[in-house]
C-alpha cells in the first residue's frame, strides 16, 4: 500500500515538475531516481550537491515530501567516549553555555563590590528626617542628597560608601540615620582577546567575574590555555585566572571581579599531560609550570577502583635531544613531588585488564565450551585443552569467527555500497545517458546497495586446522584473541546452493556430480541469475569464481562446499561495474557460506 501511494504521489510530482523543468532534466534521468528506495535516493542527492545544475531542479522535484525522501539521522557526536586522548579536559565545558548571560537584578551585593557611575542608590532617612530617595552615580562618581548635598563615592567599595555616608548623616543632621543600599547595578564593557572562542569587546552586569565572561564569549578555543588566563587593568597584569579551579574544585577563590575596561587575555596553551589506566578521570590536562606527579593525580581525581596494589606508576616522557620516549617507573610514597613535563604520559595500572578473556569451541570436539585464555595462547594450546577433536571432526569445514575481522568486513561492505552509489550520481548527472542504460537497469544494482547496507558478516577466518599440520608448521597455529570461537562440524554429506536459484537448499554430496548439476537439483537458475559469477566456498572459506571451462569439473566439488550464484550485474557492463563488482559478490558469497556452515 505504501509502495503505491509512493508511486501515485512520484507520478503527480513528475506530471507537474515536467513541463517546468529545464531541458537538462530528462524524464529517464527522474524515473531513474523514483526507482531507487526513499534512503538510498536521499544518498544520491546529496552526492549530486555541486556536481551539475541538475541537483537543485531535481529537488525542487521532491521538495516538502518528507514521504518520498527521508535522509538519514546525523551520527551525534555527544554520544562518543569522553576519553579523547587529542582533547583537553575543560574545553567541553563551554559546549552548552548559553549565548547570553545576564545577573538577576535581586542579586545580593557584597561589601567589597566598587562603586561606579551608573549605579543606581537607594538612600533611606530615619529618625528625626524621614525621607526615601533613590540616586544615580554620576561620572564624577559622586551623588546628590537633599539634606545633604554632594557625596563623592569613586573608588570606593559599598562597604566604605556606608560608612562614609552614615558618618556624614550622623555629623550634618542631629539625630537622623541612614541606610545605603543598590537598587539597580551599572553595566560594564570587558575586551575578550586572545584566544577566546569569541572574541570581543562585552557589555556585562557590574557583578560579573572572569567566569561570568567566558560564558559570554563561549568559553576558550582548543589552542587556548584553561589555566593561565589573564586580567588586564589600566595596562597591568592584575591577577592570573586558572579555570580548573573552578571545574574541578568548585573554588571562586582566583575568579577576579571585572570592572569596566578590564581585558581578559587568553594566551596559548603550552603544556599537556595524558593520564590513563586506573585514574577516577583518565583524560589530558593542561600543565602549569612545575607542577608534581601528586598535581596531576588530584587533576585527575586520585585512583579509582581498579588500582592495582602496589601499582607502579609508568612514565613516558619525550627525550628531545635524542627525538624519543623514554620510559621510566616512579612509586607513589617517594615520588610525589617528581616534576611532570610537557609531553609525559602517565599511566598507572589497572585491573580492568585483568578481566577474563575466553574463546568459545562448539562442534566435534571431545570438551566443548567457553576456555580462558592467556597472552600467547595458540589455537593448538586450546584444542589440546578441550581434549582434542572427536572421531567424526570435519576440520577442513571448520568455521573460525573474529570479531575485528566481521567489524572489518561490515566497513569494506560500506566503502563498497558508497562505491556503487557513487556510480549512480555518475550516471544520472552525465550529460548523456547511454540507450543501454535504463532506470530499469539500476534495479539490481539498488538492491546490491542495500544488502551491502544490512549484512551482517560473521568475520570468518580461512585457517587450516589440521592437527598434525599444526604441529609441524608453527605459521599455520595462529594466536587467538578474546571472543574467537571454533565450530568444528561432522563431516558433511551434502553441498549447499544460495543465492539466484529457484530453490536455494542443501543437496546431498554425491562425487559423480559437478556443479551444473547440483545447480540443477536446486531448481535451476531463476531470471536474474549472472552465469559467469557464479562462486564455490570451500570448506574451509575459501571461495573460488567457477570459470566456463570448469563449469563441468567435479574435482573441487568437495562435500560440505557451498555454491553461491550472484545477481545478474552484467547491465552494468556499459559503466565499467564489472571489476568492481566481482570482488564484492565473492565477499558476500564467502559471508553466506559462513552463515551457512555454522547453521547446518
Amino acid at each position: 500500500m505504501s509502495n503505491l501511494r509512493g508511486k501515485i504521489v512520484f507520478l503527480f510530482l513528475f506530471s507537474y515538475f515536467v513541463g517546468t523543468l529545464s531541458a537538462e532534466v530528462s524524464e529517464q534521468q527522474l524515473r531513474m531516481l523514483e526507482q531507487l528506495p526513499p534512503d538510498q535516493r536521499a544518498s544520491v542527492m546529496e552526492k549530486m550537491e555541486g556536481v551539475s545544475d541538475l541537483q537543485e531542479e531535481i529537488e525542487e522535484t521532491f521538495d516538502d515530501k518528507t514521504s518520498l525522501i527521508e535522509k538519514p539521522e546525523l551520527k551525534n557526536l555527544e554520544d562518543e567516549e569522553e576519553y579523547c586522548t587529542d582533547c583537553i579536559y575543560g574545553y567541553n565545558f563551554f559546549q552548552f553555555a548559553p549565548s547570553t548571560f545576564a545577573l538577576a537584578n535581586d542579586t545580593p551585593v557584597d561589601a567589597s563590590y566598587i562603586l561606579g557611575p551608573g549605579d543606581v542608590l537607594s538612600v533611606n532617612f530615619f529618625g528625626a528626617n524621614v525621607k526615601n530617595v533613590e540616586v544615580i552615580i554620576n561620572r564624577e562618581g559622586k551623588i546628590v542628597l537633599p539634606l545633604v548635598g554632594a557625596v563623592n563615592f569613586l573608588g570606593m567599595t559599598f562597604s566604605q560608601a556606608s560608612k562614609l555616608l552614615s558618618n556624614k548623616v550622623k555629623t550634618e543632621l542631629t539625630g537622623t540615620e541612614v541606610n545605603l543600599s543598590i537598587k539597580e547595578v551599572r553595566s560594564i564593557g570587558v575586551y575578550l582577546l586572545g584566544e577566546a572562542y569569541k572574541p570581543g569587546r562585552y557589555v556585562l552586569s557590574g557583578l560579573s567575574s572572569v567566569t561570568n565572561a567566558l560564558f559570554v564569549s563561549g568559553g576558550v578555543n582548543e589552542m587556548g590555555s584553561l589555566r593561565n588566563i589573564l586580567i588586564k587593568r589600566d595596562n597591568e597584569v592584575l591577577a592570573t585566572y586558572d579555570f580548573y579551579d573552578f571545574l574541578l574544585y568548585g573554588s571562586l577563590e582566583s575568579d577576579v571581579r571585572l570592572q569596566d575596561g578590564d581585558v581578559i587575555f587568553i594566551p596559548f596553551i603550552e603544556d599537556t599531560v595524558l593520564l590513563g589506566g586506573a585514574f577516577k578521570r583518565p583524560h589530558k590536562y593542561e600543565l602549569k609550570k612545575g607542577e608534581t606527579l601528586q598535581d596531576v593525580i588530584k587533576l585527575a581525581g586520585g585512583f579509582n577502583s581498579d588500582v592495582m596494589e602496589n601499582s607502579k606508576i609508568e612514565l613516558s616522557s619525550i627525550d628531545r635531544k635524542a627525538s624519543k620516549r623514554t620510559l621510566n617507573f616512579l612509586n607513589l610514597d617517594t615520588d610525589f613531588d617528581f616534576k611532570i613535563n610537557d609531553g609525559d604520559v602517565v599511566n598507572v595500572s589497572s585491573t580492568s585488564g585483568l578481566e577474563p578473556r575466553t574463546i568459545k569451541i562448539s562442534g566435534e570436539i571431545k570438551n566443548p565450551g567457553e576456555f580462558s585464555i592467556q597472552t600467547g595462547d595458540t589455537i593448538l594450546d586450546i584444542i589440546d585443552r578441550a581434549g582434542g577433536y572427536t572421531q567424526q571432526a570435519f576440520t577442513e569445514g571448520a568455521v573460525y569467527l573474529r570479531e575485528t575481522v566481521a567489524e572489518t568486513q561490515k566497513k569494506a561492505f560500506s566503502r563498497s555500497a558508497d562505491q556503487l552509489e557513487d556510480t549512480i550520481v555518475d550516471v544520472i548527472t552525465k550529460d548523456t545517458i547511454s540507450s543501454e542504460i535504463t532506470e530499469f537497469t539500476l534495479l539490481p544494482l539498488s538492491r546490491l546497495i542495500e544488502r551491502l547496507r544490512n549484512e551482517d558478516p560473521v568475520g570468518r577466518m580461512v585457517v587450516d586446522l589440521d592437527y598434525l599440520s599444526l604441529k609441524t608448521n608453527p605459521i599455520k597455529n595462529l594466536m587467538v584473541k578474546n571472543g574467537d570461537s571454533l565450530h568444528i562440524p561432522k563431516r558433511p554429506n551434502f553441498v549447499s546452493v544460495v543465492g539466484e536459484v529457484l530453490n536455494a537448499t542443501s543437496v546431498g554430496f554425491n562425487p559423480e556430480l559437478g556443479v551444473n548439476e547440483y545447480i540443477e537439483l536446486a531448481g535451476g537458475l531463476n531470471d536474474s541469475a549472472d552465469r559467469d559469477k557464479i562462486f564455490i566456498i570451500l570448506p574451509n572459506g575459501k571461495s573460488k569464481l567457477v570459470k566456463q571451462s570448469l563449469f563441468s569439473s567435479d574435482s573441487f566439488v568437495l562435500p560440505g562446499s557451498t555454491i553461491v550464484i550472484s545477481r545478474d550485474a552484467r547491465p552494468f557492463d556499459a559503466i565499467s561495474l564489472t571489476q568492481i563488482i566481482t570482488p564484492i559478490l565473492a565477499d558476500l558469497a564467502t559471508s553466506a557460506a559462513a552463515i551457512a556452515a555454522i547453521s547446518d
